[in-house]
């Protein structure tokens, strides 16, 4: 029976701890993971004489009908104090955004092909302007 006091049984328990080196993990493919990116905040949106105001996604703004929708909202005229000003009627502006967010796919493909059809002349229906 080995003792842990036999100096014999220290030899013939030895463990041997052998390291890799550092570059062997980058062969493996390992690596340090990338800090998360925080999603870029909303955009507000002022719509209509109303001047409603809605917090909406930058990629939402980015997908088909509502670029059109910037596009004529102009350029920097319509962006002040960190808003987007839109002059359309806000229950339009609404019911895109519910269109927007509530499709089924992730690609918003079905309602932007029917809102760039007639998008120019509904714009010009609801505008304020007149």
């Amino acid at each position: 029976m080995h003792s842990p006091l036999d100096p014999s049984a220290d030899a013939v328990g030895c463990c041997a701890f052998l390291r890799r080196p550092a570059s062997f993990s980058r062969h493996l493919g390992y690596r340090p993971l990338a800090p998360l990116e925080e999603p870029p905040p909303p955009v507000r949106v002022v719509v209509g004489k109303e001047r409603r105001v809605f917090l909406v996604d930058p990629f939402v703004l980015d997908s088909n009908p509502f670029r059109i929708l910037m596009e004529a909202a102009g350029d920097e005229r319509s962006r002040r104090k960190g808003a987007v000003f839109v002059d359309v009627d806000a229950i339009l502006f609404e019911h895109m955004l519910w269109l927007a967010y509530n499709e089924p796919s992730s690609s918003f493909s079905s309602s932007a092909s029917l809102f760039q059809l007639n998008l120019k002349e509904i714009i010009q229906f609801y505008s304020q302007d007149n």
